[in-house]
């Protein structure tokens, strides 16, 4: 199937692709003779041999050489009619254009194979269309005075010019159809390096090398011409600084429509078509066609045509799109002078960028104490409800936490009764100031079956729950998130279950360490949250059965060091050997000392650092072998 390129016209992509193809390769018909295949090689030996003179850094010499040998490629391809697809001359000029790329690259000279939109396309432009298409009278609503008008393109508004394309580029096509009635320019004819010129210029990238994409062509070629050609692109840009005047702001108002919507495509060592908004500065620069944005001039930025003024193919592309009021804001932004108001115009946009977890964060941050009360509340019926949209809930409030379950209330009181116990513990161990200790409180969600549970961490925590997990806690950045989860699995311990009370303590002890913008070990939220838990439980068989599992489970250390790498154990492993390593460093050290270590971590530092700092003059391994003779009950 095809789309019409316009209702009235009934033009396909598919003519389009047909038209362009034919002319490509148009010549095939011509033989090519024995002796212009051998010419063709013996010239391919020679560029061949300026590998040499490239490791050698001979660039001038090289230069030279292959310039010669590029004219008289050309000359013979001319001169036997042979089209650029031919498979033999397709072969020679791309091997003669990488190496004076590469060249050019070393001289820091402009790309020579590239088509110049100035000083070759916009001449053609200008002289065979410019009668039909100008400014006081564009047939069809094309306007070719300037680059601008041509990238705007006509009534239809599709595009005119399709980069590295031409197959699909309405210019190139109504160049060469054998259609009368299509066929342009209407009053004359482009010679055929005329028309490669543009063909080229369009595979190319249809790049724009000019100053300002409003100049009149013209005009552009004959700067062009003044200068001798065109000029590389500018290695640095002019960066307008913001003077706290403006409407507008780029940081708080446009940057952020950029980085969510922009940078997927234009970011990257591919960015599309050479446009990268990863900073300031990239965006300042533009495009392979040229500066995207011309501070003061809506007509001559390119970004408010695709995005703002309506010029397919529309910006951004797919299902994304803008807010009226960026446009907005865009347009008085650059109407404003595209001034910048950061710090740094190299820093990345995304860094300007406040993201989710931030943004969250600034929001909670303005909420008092019973503002977030209120939001955790509610929070927790929601949640509630995704879970369990049938089943009514009963909860019990206390000043640290709110308990929320299908459990009958004096269960729910329990549980509230023995959380409380453990936090004043808590604030005890390690200092703890603030009230609560989580903003908002912590929830504690009871399920009183293995079905619930399940449910709740399928629904909420999008996983599968293990044989053996039967509790977890989540608290995120801000405390938007600051809940436990529980299976109530009854009193009784046994050697594989812990029993409810200690699953509570061990959990919200897990709760607390795990405070948001930081990551501890597994073994220090686990063996400190079992560990505290032992206290109250000090005949249960679950805490009695750690120290044998974990000398099990230290049996393939290398090394006393080992025993604090979480890596080294399996995740039943992390629970007995967390449980006897915070047990050895408290009764070894003080609950104060060790409460100092947690600290140390919560604050950053890794856990050798934290154990130099608290435990001097103890390093990891003569702290690993006091722990491994204390487990073995070797002095």
């Amino acid at each position: 199937m095809t789309m019409p390129m316009t209702r009235r016209s009934g033009i396909t992509w598919l003519a389009v692709a047909i038209a362009v193809t034919l002319f490509l390769s148009a010549g095939n018909a011509t033989a090519q003779t024995p002796e212009q295949r051998q010419e063709l090689a013996e010239i391919q030996k020679k560029v061949a041999a300026v590998a040499t003179m490239l490791r050698q850094k001979e660039y001038e010499e090289a230069e030279k050489v292959l310039e010669e040998l590029n004219t008289e490629a050309d000359k013979l391809i001319a001169a036997a009619g042979l089209p650029a697809s031919n498979r033999q001359v397709a072969t020679l000029k791309r091997l003669l254009n990488i190496n004076r790329q590469k060249v050019a690259k070393a001289l820091d000279k402009p790309d020579p194979t590239l088509v110049s939109f100035s000083k070759d396309v916009a001449p053609i432009l200008a002289a065979k269309c410019g009668n039909c298409h100008g400014a006081a009278n564009p047939r069809g609503g094309l306007n070719l005075s300037n680059f601008a008008g041509m990238r705007a393109g006509g009534a239809s508004k599709l595009p005119l010019v399709t980069p590295r394309n031409p197959q699909r580029s309405m210019l190139a096509y109504r160049l060469v159809t054998t259609d009368a009635q299509l066929k342009m320019p209407k009053n004359g004819t482009l010679t055929p390096e005329e028309i490669n010129a543009v063909m080229e210029w369009i595979s190319q990238g249809a790049g724009f090398d000019g100053k300002d994409q409003t100049t009149p062509l013209a005009d552009l070629g004959k700067e062009a011409a003044a200068e001798g050609g065109p000029k590389a692109a500018p290695t640095s840009v002019v960066i307008n600084k913001a003077t706290g005047d403006e409407k507008v702001s780029f940081v708080r108002d446009i940057a952020p429509t950029i980085v969510n919507l922009c940078t997927g495509c234009h970011s990257g060592a591919n960015a599309n078509l050479g446009l990268s908004v990863v900073n300031f500065e990239s965006l300042m620069r533009g495009s392979d066609n040229g500066r995207v944005i011309v501070p003061g001039s809506l007509e001559g930025s390119r970004l408010w045509a695709l995005v703002g003024a309506g010029e397919q193919p529309r910006m951004p592309q797919g299902q994304a799109r803008i807010t009226r009021k960026f446009h907005a804001d865009l347009r008085t932004w650059i109407e404003e002078g595209a001034r910048f108001d950061g710090t740094d115009a190299k820093a990345t946009l995304r860094s300007l960028v406040p993201t989710e977890e931030e943004l969250a964060m600034s929001k909670l941050a303005l909420l008092t104490e019973e503002e977030m009360r209120a939001h955790r509340e509610k929070q927790t019926e929601e949640q509630w409800k995704r879970v369990n949209p049938r089943i009514r809930p009963k909860f019990f409030s206390s000043p640290e936490f709110l308990v929320y379950g299908d459990a009958d209330e004096t269960r729910l009181k329990q549980v509230s009764d023995w959380a409380e116990e453990h936090a004043a513990q808590l604030r005890k161990l390690f200092g703890i100031k603030q009230t609560p200790i989580w903003r908002g409180r912590l929830t504690i969600f009871l399920m009183k079956d293995r079905f619930g549970y399940t449910e709740f961490n399928q629904v909420i925590n999008s996983r599968d729950t293990a044989r053996d997990v039967h509790g977890h806690s989540v608290v995120t950045v801000g405390f938007e998130d600051a809940y436990v989860a529980l299976e109530d699995v009854g009193d009784d311990s046994t050697a594989s279950s812990a029993g409810l009370k200690v699953n509570l303590i061990d959990h919200i002890t897990g709760a607390f360490l795990s405070k948001p913008g930081t990551k501890l070990p597994d073994w220090v939220v686990r063996g400190t949250g079992l560990a505290m838990a032992s206290k109250s439980a000090t005949d249960n068989a679950y805490v009695g059965s750690l120290s044998g599992l974990a000398m099990d489970a230290l049996k393939g250390i290398n090394g006393p060091e080992d025993v604090f790498s979480t890596s080294q154990f399996g995740p039943s492993d992390i629970g007995p050997v967390g449980y006897t390593l915070v047990k050895y460093m408290i009764e070894s050290g003080g609950a104060q000392r060790f409460g100092q270590f947690i600290l140390q971590l919560q604050s950053g530092a890794n856990v050798a650092a934290a154990v130099k700092a608290v435990y001097p003059p103890a390093d990891l391994r003569a702290l690993g072998t006091g722990y491994l003779q204390s487990l073995s009950g070797k002095k």
